[in-house]
């Protein structure tokens, strides 16, 4: 198995500087959705092994009860992800969502697929190598594709079948103009999944999709029904220090457990999946953002307390001696925000 560690911090600074700046608006939005996600019913099963869950819960965060399952150590969120939460979050709210997940300019889209993208599609290339398959005669379908970036890295790795589905109109026509012709496709997001049970293609990923599926079990259960394809990239967030930096301070934006996050993945929790749904994992890539998750919890409590900018730059520069450093000790030993995972289908 590839085993893969760490990742530079420096792009998502730059391109995740709202979240310093602009702390009170992320959180009015976290609220709102905090708020729709508490009024739908309890989550009786857990989202991961559908195991039935204990009554009392874990912690609260923001409003939100959180239990551990007893099962398969997979953190759940107290309520269910209805079709009435999914909706409201992820298609009549289209362009807001879409917001935080698009670029201005195709200066902008290019250098994000760059930068956060087309190493995660180098990884899948060394994967497939190391498989002893040549990547270049492989066909790939992304779900949950967004705004393209992962399609995107693909192609400018020098695949050429690629393709992509996501439930965003606005997402997928953002997509599309960025190609020379249409890559994306729209799917609605009670569809059943029948893109990945009608895809012909070998690879199928998704990158920070699974945790977002109303179904991911059904989602798996299509992956593995279907005998076209082999291999699977999943790119899913993970119950790190990040959410205990949260649970800290509800007035700081949740950026790991929250809105369309009502539940996280650990290491177990992977491992009970790839059993039950005969896939083996052929490499595995750990990095996160737990130590700029804790940078930016003090950056902005110094902000709220009006200190200086000479304090300010002075935390900064302090910071950025060790950042990296410290969240790659973390990455080791699997102690970080996310991970991405290869997987090879068993019955293949």
């Amino acid at each position: 198995m590839l085993k893969q560690f760490g990742k530079p911090s420096s792009a998502l600074l730059m391109q995740k500087h709202s979240f310093f700046e602009d702390n009170a608006l992320h959180v009015e939005k976290q609220r709102e959705i905090a708020k729709l996600y508490t009024a739908q019913s309890l989550r009786k099963h857990c989202k991961n092994c559908a195991q039935e869950l204990h009554v009392e819960a874990d912690f609260i965060k923001d409003s939100i009860p959180y239990k551990i399952c007893k099962t398969c150590t997979h953190l759940n969120g107290a309520h269910e992800d209805t079709q009435e939460f999914c909706e409201k979050v992820y298609q009549q709210d289209d362009s807001s969502y879409a917001q935080n997940y698009s670029s201005g300019t195709v200066e902008d889209y290019e250098y994000r697929t760059a930068s956060i993208y087309f190493p995660k599609a180098e990884f899948l290339f060394t994967c497939l190598k190391r498989e002893n398959l040549n990547p270049h005669k492989l066909s790939y379908f992304d779900y949950g594709a967004g705004s393209g970036y992962f399609v995107a890295a693909l192609v400018k790795l020098g695949l050429a079948n690629v393709t992509g589905s996501d439930v965003s109109v606005a997402q997928v026509n953002l997509a599309n103009r960025m190609f020379s012709s249409a890559r994306l496709t729209c799917h609605s997001i009670d569809d059943g999944h029948k893109g990945l049970e009608e895809t012909k293609a070998e690879v199928v990923s998704m990158i920070g999709v699974l945790e977002h599926l109303q179904t991911p079990r059904e989602a798996l259960a299509k992956i593995n029904a279907n005998p076209n394809i082999k291999y699977v990239f999943l790119s899913v967030p993970t119950f790190s220090l990040s959410v205990y930096i949260e649970m800290l301070d509800d007035n700081i934006f949740h950026r790991q457990l929250h809105g369309g996050h009502t539940h996280l993945y650990t290491e177990k929790s992977i491992d009970y999946l790839c059993k039950e749904f005969e896939l083996e994992i052929v490499g595995r890539w750990w990095f996160g953002t737990d130590m700029v998750d804790l940078y930016r919890q003090i950056y902005v409590k110094l902000e709220q307390k009006h200190v200086s900018e000479t304090i300010k730059n002075d935390f900064k520069n302090r910071l950025s001696k060790f950042l990296d450093q410290s969240q790659l000790e973390l990455d080791k030993v699997g102690e970080s925000s996310e991970v991405h995972i290869v997987l090879r289908k068993k019955n293949a």
